[in-house]
């Protein structure tokens, strides 16, 4: 399997296969996107609902739809022996809460130093709901959440439905685009986005799909990201097509001016929060890197 479309793959083949003849290569993107954003959403509820956890997401329920439960059982037996994990198939649901918590960290952390970034922008948003559980969002003076129209049409409608249930601790901006083309950026400055000032970059879950263009994009986000910005990644380590070794990352974001890489897999401390099941070592197919631009 690719790794970049390993998750794709999961998705479709376990639970409702395209036919080819009523639907694109583009639509099986835009569905796997959307239901992938349902999954993560049932994951975070299931959290929420427990009595030890480590983040409060009101909201996930009322996201999750009703295929969040299905997909995330599905994917979690159909891929934990692909992935490294053996017969330990709530490793997906786990892996969803410690990127969580270590995001809500992360975040966190940035907006308490001095000179804080006052701007946040979130590429492949999904269903993510911190603008709207976080405090410290109050201190951005706007959350940019982007992504495809698919998701961002969707997320739109049903947040515009829960009305007063989901108030924002800051604006919260919508972003339309297409991560595929060439000057996807735009979008976001088009949006009131201000390149010449710091701001928090999360990539959650994004450039694993992005195949040849993952490259490209980053030298884009590194552009468009002021002296002072902290990136948040999460990518596919590792040597095969479509990972990174944790070398290689660190050359192409040093190259494009970020320093201070701190590298995580997942299972390691950092990604970890006592939730990682004994016996299993570290899997560098889920990474983080966090960083500071120069």
């Amino acid at each position: 399997l690719k790794l970049q479309f390993l998750y794709l793959i999961g998705h479709q083949n376990l639970l409702h296969p395209p036919s080819r003849n009523t639907m694109s290569a583009g639509d099986d993107f835009s569905t796997f996107t959307n239901d992938s954003a349902m999954m993560l959403a049932h994951e975070r509820a299931l959290e929420t609902a427990r009595p030890d956890s480590l983040f409060q997401d009101p909201l996930a329920a009322l996201l999750e739809g009703p295929k969040g439960a299905t997909l995330s059982k599905a994917f979690g037996e159909g891929a934990a022996g692909p992935m490294g994990f053996g017969d330990w198939t709530d490793f997906h649901r786990v892996w969803t809460v410690v990127r969580t918590k270590f995001i809500d960290d992360t975040v966190a952390s940035a907006t308490a130093a001095a000179g804080a970034p006052a701007q946040l922008v979130n590429l492949g948003a999904g269903f993510d709901t911190r603008a709207y559980r976080l405090p410290c969002y109050e201190k951005f003076e706007a959350s940019y959440e982007v992504d495809m129209d698919v998701v961002t049409s969707g997320k739109v409608t049903v947040f515009r439905a829960l009305g007063d249930r989901a108030k924002a601790h800051c604006p919260v901006k919508n972003v339309t685009t297409d991560f595929m083309q060439e000057g996807w950026e735009g979008a976001i400055t088009g949006s009131g986005y201000d390149a010449a000032r710091p701001a928090v970059f999360v990539s959650e879950g994004l450039i694993m799909y992005l195949g040849v263009r993952q490259e490209g994009f980053l030298k884009e986000l590194s552009a468009m990201a002021a002296a002072g910005s902290v990136l948040i990644l999460n990518f596919i380590g590792g040597s095969a097509p479509g990972s990174h070794t944790q070398e290689a990352m660190s050359s192409i974001l040093t190259d494009a001016g970020w320093t201070g890489l701190v590298f995580s897999r997942f299972g390691e401390a950092p990604l970890n929060f006592g939730r990682y099941k004994a016996g299993h070592e570290p899997s560098e197919l889920f990474s983080f890197v966090v960083c500071t631009k120069a």
